[in-house]
């Protein structure tokens, strides 16, 4: 549950509920007779107070997000505590149009949101700074929880229709559920309540570099900055949007103002390293992912990108120990492989590189650049014949790919 960003805590629920007078519950006093009996009536347990159940809530999510770092079984029993207790508020008056409610559904719809979600940022993969989202057909448990959510958040709006925070939250969940058509309208609804509303700028701005309209991204981020001059994810997505663009100097300047505003901002580190590598800086490259795996040393892409910027140096060794690394923390992905093949072809390791670039094609039998890579080396070594039938597979797969091609005319020669 890394990533859960609960914005609703123990002061804003109280400014929530200032002024609703907590509900009274109707009591039968001990040993007093029930109506139309002689009999004495039975006590009757005291009626929960519905704020005092968000109020615990709030308190399991908040203590949650002190265990989410380092102690994820626990983070878990406290956030399912949470979703209990705002469950059972909710289930005292489920038509309740009292505000305090709306931070009910948001709660458990945010919880249960960041559940199947790592996506609070702009993220990157193993090729660039890219968008990150959930890939392929959805699971089961994610389909569940985005609709759970969406019910929530649908609910949210029934007791306060004119709530910009909602919609841009709803228009989030949407964005990631893969409805950008439905989250642009939320995030469009959003601003037209409250035009200075920089969450929902930077939300549809997210959007924009989904649908690769980077031009209209970058609107919506400088316009979240111009409304929050201090906006750190704000800078972080344009810089994002910058890069896509190729203007990695902007890029750089805007995760370095992102990283101002918040010195512990990994991802932005680890994006700002990807734009120094596009810029062939791999020293400031290595130190900024130096940085994100400081913060967090769990944080794989930052290994692999300070791997990749290594080899890039020359220094193989280091490149390898950090491939390794990924490696061990998960061995099915086809890039490391491909990266610790090219690292050992470089330190003259022809029998490790083929052994990796075979592994990578294992786990991806699309990946272009392993079969191109393969067939290298088995040039190298002699093997035509090889080379010949991996430069081909290359080309079945990418018709277009001009280092593929060129090698396939040199194996060929007589």
């Amino acid at each position: 549950m890394k990533n859960l960003y609960v914005l609703v805590i123990l002061a804003v629920f109280l400014a929530a509920c200032a002024g609703t007078p907590p509900i009274e519950p109707t009591r039968l006093t001990a040993n007093e007779p029930a109506p139309g009996t002689d009999e004495p009536a039975e006590v009757a347990a005291p009626a929960k107070n519905p704020q005092e159940l968000i109020e615990r809530a709030i308190e399991f999510a908040m203590e949650a997000q002190k265990h989410d770092l380092y102690d994820a079984d626990e983070t878990e029993a406290l956030y399912q505590k949470a979703i209990e207790e705002l469950t059972e508020a909710i289930e005292i008056d489920p038509n309740s149009l009292d505000e305090y409610m709306v931070i009910a559904y948001i709660l458990r719809a945010r919880i249960t949101f960041a559940s199947v979600s790592d996506v609070t940022f702009v993220e990157e993969n193993f090729s660039g700074i890219v968008y990150n989202s959930i890939e392929g057909e959805p699971s089961e448990e994610q389909i569940k929880a985005f609709d759970s959510a969406m019910a929530d958040l649908g609910e949210a709006l029934r007791i306060n229709p004119e709530d910009a925070e909602t919609f841009t939250r709803r228009g989030r969940v949407k964005a990631e559920n893969g409805d950008m058509e439905g989250a642009i309208a939320d995030f469009n609804k959003a601003i037209e309540i409250n035009p200075e509303f920089p969450r929902a700028y930077n939300g549809r701005g997210n959007v924009h570099v989904i649908n690769d309209d980077l031009d209209s991204a970058i609107a919506d981020f400088s316009e979240a900055i111009r409304l929050n001059p201090e906006y750190e994810e704000a800078f972080h997505n344009r810089g994002h949007a910058y890069a896509l663009k190729g203007d990695i100097d902007r890029a750089i300047a805007d995760f370095t103002q992102a990283i101002n505003f918040d010195p512990e901002f990994i991802i932005a580190y680890n994006n700002r390293g990807l734009a120094y590598s596009a810029k062939r800086d791999f020293a400031r490259a290595v130190a900024d992912f130096d940085k994100a795996i400081e913060l967090d040393p769990d944080y794989i892409s930052a290994y692999h990108n300070r791997g990749n910027a290594h080899l890039a140096r020359g220094d193989f060794d280091k490149a390898i120990e950090d491939f390794n690394v990924v490696k061990e923390v998960n061995p099915n992905l086809a890039p490391v492989y491909n990266s610790l093949g090219v690292a050992y072809s470089r330190k003259g390791d022809r029998n490790n590189a083929i052994a990796n670039f075979n592994m990578a094609i294992q786990i991806d039998p699309s990946f272009v650049a392993a079969y191109n890579n393969r067939g290298a080396e088995h040039g190298d070594a002699g093997d035509l014949r090889r080379a010949i039938a991996d430069f081909e597979a290359a080309l079945r797969l990418d018709p277009n790919n001009a280092t593929a091609r060129e090698n396939l005319i040199v194996a060929r020669r007589p």
